[in-house]
């Protein structure tokens, strides 16, 4: 595992579509049957939007406070060749996983 920048996680996010796992501060992991990608981006908030085809709504959005965000980290599992993980790792103790192929010339 190894932290990246904002940048380069947005970067990465805004090319694809990603599976999104969140683990609460409960410990309880939430798994969304929708792919994301990264639409918006403000010096305080990153909004994500169902790629597209999907069975959520399109007006449905995902958003995260960069406040909250105390690291990002990328990783790849073990015996994953494409397959990536972003990670943001908030201070009240969630994590939120975007996992998904991301073409490593975007990871820097």
């Amino acid at each position: 595992m190894q932290e990246i920048d904002l940048d380069t996680a947005a970067r990465a996010l805004e090319a694809g579509s990603f599976n999104f796992l969140r683990r609460c501060e409960d410990l309880s992991l939430r798994m969304s049957g929708t792919r994301w990608h990264l639409a918006e981006r403000t010096p305080e908030i990153l909004t994500f939007r169902p790629g597209t085809p999907s069975d959520t709504p399109q007006e449905a959005e995902m958003t995260l406070a960069l406040a909250d965000v105390d690291r990002i980290t990328w990783d790849r599992l073990p015996r994953q060749e494409k397959r990536s993980q972003i990670r943001f790792h908030l201070r009240n103790g969630e994590l939120w996983t975007f996992s998904g192929t991301v073409d490593p010339s975007l990871l820097g």
